[in-house]
């Protein structure tokens, strides 16, 4: 019998094959899937609905949805609102180069 695995295991097995691919890694690292990505995981760790953060940013629960998928037609003004109401107060840059060093600092 073959091991057991965690749960969503082959899911990042998955994500890190399709980062294998330029086009696939250009569009999971570019800014707006970045910015969906932190916009859904502060939504859920504050245990709002689509709909509850649209509500309190006065925008659409579709508006949501599109800056969750990474949809990159969102203004900055509707991003300032859902920020404002995330309590998302600031953004840090890792830049390509300083990638590597991280890694190199977190192993240590």
């Amino acid at each position: 019998m073959s091991p057991r695995k965690k749960l969503g295991q082959s899911f990042e097995e998955l994500k890190n094959t399709a980062r294998e691919i330029p086009e696939v890694k250009d569009y999971l690292d570019s800014f707006s899937v970045t910015i969906g990505h932190l916009v859904l995981s502060r939504r859920l760790q504050l245990g709002y609905s689509q709909s509850k953060l649209a509500k309190l940013a006065q925008t659409t629960q579709a508006r949501i949805s599109m800056i969750e998928s990474g949809d990159s037609n969102i203004t900055s003004e509707v991003l300032n609102k859902v920020f404002h109401v995330l309590e998302i107060v600031n953004l840090q840059a890792i830049y390509a180069e300083e990638k590597d060093t991280n890694k190199e600092l977190i192993k240590h």
